[in-house]
């Protein structure tokens, strides 16, 4: 029964990562074979920086350690190839 005071859900947000699933693990060693594979290294206290920012942001500031240069399609293939690779 419902009465005049109870609202129906109408929508339900859930944010599962850090909450269910902790992925940063997986995110930090993702980024450390894309850096591995264009010659560098990207250690745990750079990983640190990337907290909070997008993966292309993130990616930025990766080639930036590294020294690397990249047009913004070789961008967007190295950032797919990241997630691609974290999952498999």
């Amino acid at each position: 029964m419902t009465t005049k005071y109870q609202m129906k859900i109408k929508a339900c947000l859930f944010d599962l990562d850090g909450v269910l699933v902790d992925t940063a693990v997986y995110h930090f060693k993702a980024w450390k074979q894309l850096a591995n594979t264009l010659g560098f290294d990207f250690t745990e206290v750079q990983n640190e920086q990337l907290k909070g920012i997008s993966r292309m942001e993130s990616l930025d500031k990766i080639l930036a350690w590294g020294k690397q240069e990249k047009t913004q399609a070789e961008k967007l293939n190295l950032a797919k190839k990241k997630t691609i690779g974290m999952w498999l």
